[in-house]
């Protein structure tokens, strides 16, 4: 398995560090240190010479701070490597994942400053969207249980398969949570109106039943195929917000992660629509393990056709 960590040194990276440090990696697996450091656009406007001046007095404390890191990540059977780049931080995270062909991408969720930070929220949102592979964004230091956020779509597919697939993960406790979410009637003025809104309500509460036990239905049956896979996996069903009762039932259950797809269905059955999977990223009060389940599929079929040949 081959893991990315990028790290700006702050206390969320070095969750990220731990995280990686206690999973339980197969053989021959390679874990990569990152760390980019931005050149500011201002300085590079007004003296390009000081970028090669900063840089130059930068690195090597830099590496001292990776290799620092990288001791507390080696172990048996598994290769640790440094790099440090200059650039964009996102577009170094990235390329990085692409070029040493990553399995997992690990980031801190926010950096040392508000401002300056390395790691901003909206860089973990912009790694999360171009990540040629899944995404942790460390909030905490371990991985023991998940909420993983179900709707039967494909989405919620890949990310169960890489559950499945992935040995690192094979002690987490998982729970399958699958939330109702059906927005109550408009209602409406005037006596047709009237009518016409008393039927949708009536509607409404008619379908609940049937919606409830089909949603109930899904998360039993993705909590069936983990534990058909070795996980410890059970399930429920709420109602209401997708992302708020996700949210919820992380914090409840005292969860370190929430496992969740990039996109997914629309209409009553939705789940995973961009601003969902962003609402828990941005609010979850823990890890968050974003699959972007096109690219995972692409993924396993480059690795089925390699090994074919």
């Amino acid at each position: 398995m081959r893991v990315l960590i990028a790290t700006d040194f702050s206390p969320h990276a070095e969750d990220a560090v731990k995280i990686v440090k206690r999973l339980a990696l197969p053989s021959g697996s390679t874990v990569r240190l990152l760390h980019a450091i931005e050149p500011f656009a201002d300085v590079a406007t007004l003296n390009p010479a000081a970028i090669t001046a900063v840089t130059d007095a930068a690195v090597a404390q830099i590496e001292r701070e990776l290799d620092r890191a990288a001791v507390t990540l080696r172990a048996p059977g598994r290769d640790v490597e440094t790099v440090t780049v200059l650039g964009r931080v996102a577009d170094a995270i990235v390329e990085e994942a692409e070029s040493s062909k990553a399995d997992l991408i690990v980031v801190g969720s926010r950096g040392r400053h508000a401002l300056k930070s390395a790691l901003l929220g909206s860089v973990s949102a912009e790694v999360v969207d171009r990540a040629p592979c899944p995404v942790i964004i460390a909030r905490g230091s371990t991985l023991r249980k998940a909420i993983f956020a179900e709707d039967g779509s494909e989405t919620a597919a890949a990310g169960a398969r890489f559950l499945a697939g992935s040995s690192a993960l094979s002690d987490l406790e998982v729970r399958v949570v699958t939330v109702v979410d059906a927005p109550f009637p408009s209602v409406l003025n005037g006596s047709d109106a009237a009518i016409g809104t008393y039927a949708a309500i009536q509607a409404y509460y008619d379908s609940l039943p049937a919606l409830r036990e089909a949603t109930a239905k899904i998360a039993q049956e993705r909590a069936g195929t983990l534990v058909a896979a070795g996980l410890n996996a059970t399930s429920e069903v709420r109602e209401g917000n997708v992302a708020d009762k996700l949210i919820a039932a992380a914090a409840e259950a005292q969860a370190d992660c929430i496992v969740i797809g990039s996109h997914g269905r629309t209409g009553l059955t939705r789940m995973f629509l961009g601003s969902v999977a962003r609402a828990v990223l941005f609010n979850a009060p823990c890890s968050v393990l974003i699959v972007p389940a096109a690219k995972v599929a692409v993924g396993l079929r480059e690795r089925v056709l390699a090994a074919s040949n």
